[in-house]
Parts: structure tokens; sequence; C-alpha cells
């Protein structure tokens, strides 16, 4: 290998060479300098390989210790499953298993949905973070709450949930902002939850029609919304 290594390099030196004298004086010098530092270095490699090899320092302390563990590691596979048995209950002395807190909302008094912040929420169980702004910004939509029902509207909250938080939570009425409907204007009317477009532009081209809507039989006798529209948005309608 390192004949055949030696005999190309001398054949691209030759190649070099022959060239060499094509070149301005500046380029010759710095081709001949490339030349012998390759020359240089090939010297160096091949007198590398032909070194007898030596085992690195401390390479038989090293033996000695990898046999010790190879020893140690059959001595223990010979005991088997005794082995494992004994030393099982030690590991598992060491975890501290601890009973699952009681859940902390059977300790709260009932919460108001209709005054309490995002905060207050998060005791209650299934609710985080996530799910008490979603509540919050909701009833802020709505008005406030009328019926915990409408807390299944609220997306993504499931009944389950729901039926698991039902005997901590109330629902004060008396806390509902109602929607002046006479004098609300069309992006007021239209931020309701309950309130389509179509229903919005129905119900103002009657009121600027009739000029002042005075009773819930109005609504109903003239058909300004659909009945199932008009049962859900009644508690939220001030007339006067």
């Amino acid at each position: 290998m390192g004949n055949g290594l030696i005999t190309s390099t001398l054949k691209m030196l030759q190649r070099i060479l022959r060239e060499l004298f094509l070149l301005p004086r500046g380029e010759q010098r710095a081709v001949l300098i490339l030349s012998m530092l390759l020359i240089l270095g090939i010297m160096v490699r091949i007198t590398v390989q032909t070194l007898p090899g030596r085992a690195p320092a401390g390479m038989e302390e090293f033996e000695k210790e990898a046999r010790a563990i190879l020893l140690a590691m059959e001595q223990a596979d010979s005991l088997g499953q005794d082995s494992a048995f004994h030393t099982a209950p030690l590991i598992q002395d060491r975890v501290n298993i601890a009973p699952n807190p009681p859940f902390k909302g059977k300790a709260l008094l009932p919460i108001d949905m209709n005054r309490a912040d995002s905060a207050d929420l998060l005791p209650l169980p299934g609710i985080g973070p996530v799910f008490s702004r979603r509540i919050i910004k909701y009833r802020d939509l709505l008005g406030g709450f009328h019926s915990a029902d409408q807390l299944c509207e609220v997306y993504g909250l499931s009944e389950e949930t729901l039926h698991q938080i039902s005997e901590y939570v109330f629902i004060d009425t008396s806390a509902i902002k109602g929607i002046a409907i006479n004098t609300a204007t069309f992006r007021e009317l239209l931020r309701h939850p309950y309130l389509q477009l179509e229903d919005v532009k129905s119900l103002v081209q009657y009121r600027d029609f009739k000029g002042e809507i005075d009773s819930f039989p109005e609504f109903r006798d003239n058909h300004i919304l659909p009945d199932s529209t008009l049962n859900r948005i009644l508690p939220y309608i001030v007339f006067r």
C-alpha cells in the first residue's frame, strides 16, 4: 500500500513539474513549497503506519477491572430469581407513595357563576384555566347566566363536567345585564350569542316601523323573532 502511494505521488509530481516552468516565478515558488509539504505529510503517515503497535497506558489495569466486572455479573446471574425477589422490596421501600389528595372543591362554598371571576372557578372539578376563561367570556356575551344548563353551551364543556360542578355552583339571576331592546344598537344586538344576523335585521326593521316594542306578547304576536330564539332571548330583554 505504501509503495503504491509513493508511485502515484511521484507521477503526480512529474506532471506538476512539467507545467511548473510555464507559470510565473512567484507561482512556481508556491507550487514547490506545497509539493514539499505534501511529500513531508506522506512520509510522516508511512512512518506512523510502520511503527510497532503499543498499548495505551493503563490498558492492563482496565482489562483487570473489566474481568472483575464480568465475574461479578456471572455470580449475580447464578443467584437467579432469589436475588430479584430480595432486591425488589428494597427498591419499593424508596418510593414515596402518597394517597391522592381529596378534591379541594368539596370544602368550598357554592360559587355564584354570575359574579365569579376566572380564578374563582379554578378549584372546580374539570375546570382549568382554559375553561374558566371560556365560561367568563361566554357569560359576559350573554349578559349573565339565567340557568346552570347554559354552561353546556360553553365550547368544549361536557355534560359530565357540568354534572361534577353542579353541586358547587349556583345562579343569581339578579346579576343578569339585560338588553334595552328599544335603544340597543344593531352592533349591540348582534353581539348577543342568541341573536343571528337575520334576527337582528327583523327586530330593527320592526322597531323602526313601530317606534317602540312594548311587551313580550307583541314580540310573539308579530313574529318578530322565531319562537325558539324568542324563548332563549326573553330573560335578557328589557322593554323600558
